[in-house]
């Protein structure tokens, strides 16, 4: 199935791009559906680590995540790679800039196949030459191994579509 998942993906950017492009392997796999129903704060986050100081200081995972720490780790990486934690501390958001429209559009469909793989979505806009991805659990409520998985999925995927910094971006003329 998961390989299934990787030829799709790569079926589908090589039909975006219209040329030829290597299979593209998923970043980390999710450890499984999480079936416990409340929440639980972890530790607070560093203000300074966050992009933006109005989001929530406190990070809700879902519950019945099993590896914490592992989980802190990686968010602390997306972090580092300029995502936010939302408002209410339960889950992920990014704005990701392209060049043009065409190339946010391949974004998203990039992500969507493999959201599709996962039955794990996003909430997502697309503008000119923007695209706005949030992540976050609704059953159990919080930010799940899920949401991280793909958010880095988001950044492999940023990368295949040559994203560009906010100046670089395509705007309306």
């Amino acid at each position: 199935m998961r390989a299934q998942g990787a030829a799709c993906l790569a079926r589908l950017v090589s039909h975006h791009l219209q040329r030829p492009v290597f299979p593209v392997r998923p970043i980390l796999r999710g450890t499984g559906a999480v079936t416990a129903t409340a929440l639980r704060p972890l530790r607070s986050i560093q203000p300074s680590r966050m992009a933006s100081s109005s989001t929530s200081s406190v990070v809700q995972f879902s519950e019945g995540e099993n590896d914490l720490p592992a989980l802190q780790d990686a968010m602390d990486g997306l972090l580092e790679q300029g995502w936010e934690v939302d408002g209410e501390g339960r889950g992920l958001k990014k704005t990701y800039y392209f060049k043009s429209y065409f190339k946010a559009v391949s974004f998203v469909n990039v992500i969507a196949s493999e959201s599709a793989v996962k039955k794990h979505h996003p909430t997502m806009t697309i503008r000119i030459g923007s695209v706005d991805v949030h992540w976050t659990t609704h059953q159990p409520r919080g930010l799940s191994s899920k949401d991280i998985n793909m958010a880095q999925h988001c950044e492999k995927g940023a990368e295949l579509m040559s994203a560009v910094v906010k100046e670089e971006g395509k705007k309306c003329k």
